[in-house]
């Protein structure tokens, strides 16, 4: 984290020198999209986005240097199908010589809220309506993984009657503040004079305790010169 913070002020004094020489003005953006949770495997395997963005403010340093601020949320929904892929109901009944076996796992949302501070760069490659940029940044991350209720209901036959057994489980979550570091690449697409439509990918790392948090964002979104 701490070379990380040096780096970004190291980039941020170079382009100094050339924040006198810039014409545009400050930037605000909305940004939507989609999430892949990356890390841990109970993130990746157990959950889906269900929905999330952002806001952000761009201070201009250069006339391809920008300083933003950014703000995201995103909200998460079990994946039941894959904490059922997990248990391996068929292999249970079987080698246990049970009629059924059946999960109905069930658990209340996740979230990831971020806070950051990033230096977009745009390499000299513009074709006037699409600019490739580069973006990286240092940050906040709250991230919330609720517990998984995981009752597995097992179903044998004795004698002509169904013997109905449940077995009570859950996948153990938590609540954390950490560190995050992120990098990525996008294009903006000129729309008007102050408007522009962008889309991004990003992987950010969250420098959670234990196994990394880690997840992909992939937005899209739209930015207006102020």
């Amino acid at each position: 984290m701490k070379r990380s913070a040096l780096l970004l002020t190291l980039v941020l004094l170079t382009v100094m020198p050339g924040m006198a020489q810039q014409e545009r003005g400050m930037e605000v953006s909305l940004i939507s999209g989609f999430v892949l949770p990356s890390t841990p495997m109970a993130f990746a395997n157990y959950w889906t986005m269900q929905y999330g963005g952002g806001v952000r403010a761009g201070f201009p340093l250069t006339q391809s240097v920008t300083v933003v601020g950014a703000f995201e949320y995103y909200r998460f929904t079990l994946n039941e199908s894959g904490v059922k892929n997990a248990f391996a109901t068929d292999y249970m009944r079987d080698i246990w010589v049970l009629d059924r076996v059946s999960l109905s796992p069930s658990a209340d949302p996740s979230s990831v809220m971020a806070v950051s501070a990033n230096v977009r760069i745009a390499p000299p490659v513009s074709t006037g309506l699409i600019s490739p940029y580069f973006i990286a940044g240092i940050g906040v991350m709250s991230f919330s993984m609720s517990d998984v209720a995981t009752p597995v209901t097992s179903v044998v036959s004795i004698n002509n009657a169904n013997i109905t057994m449940i077995a009570e489980s859950k996948i153990v979550g938590g609540k954390e503040t950490a560190g995050l570091i992120q990098g990525g690449i996008g294009l903006d697409f000129s729309v008007a004079r102050y408007f522009n439509a962008f889309v991004e990918a990003r992987y950010t790392l969250g420098l959670t305790q234990g196994q990394r948090t880690s997840y992909i964002p992939l937005n899209v979104g739209i930015k207006m010169e102020l």
